[in-house]
């Protein structure tokens, strides 16, 4: 578990090292976004296609819940299938040798009007 100031986390340090600036915006805005957070995986050109080829690749969405413990703020995954999308990420990106501050470039989409950049 890897602790940022009083929050604690029980996903892999992989994870919250990836993603430090969204879960750091999280916690700086936790009264406007509450208690559940989607993230984005960003996975670049190593996104699995999606079955239907003209879709592109795939999108994963994962949602975090935090829960105010006795000492720390606790984040978990929200569900059983957000704790192995973000085992399999994680998993995924450290076979793949991609340090967690890499910028890996997102493939098209062509079923999204645009992408935002997050945290540019």
């Amino acid at each position: 578990m890897v602790r940022m100031g009083c929050w604690q986390f029980d996903v892999p340090d992989y994870f919250v090292a990836r993603y430090f600036l969204e879960l750091a915006a999280w916690a700086k805005n936790f009264k406007k976004i509450g208690p559940v957070k989607s993230i984005v995986l960003r996975e670049g050109f190593y996104s699995d296609w999606s079955p239907d080829e003209e879709q592109g690749a795939e999108l994963i969405a994962v949602k975090l819940v935090a829960k105010r413990g006795k000492r720390w703020v606790e984040v978990a995954a929200y569900r059983e299938r957000d704790r192995r999308n973000i085992l399999n990420h994680c998993q995924k990106m450290l076979d793949l040798g991609i340090p967690p501050g890499a910028r890996l470039i997102e493939p098209p989409r062509p079923w999204l009007p645009f992408m935002p950049k997050i945290g540019a």
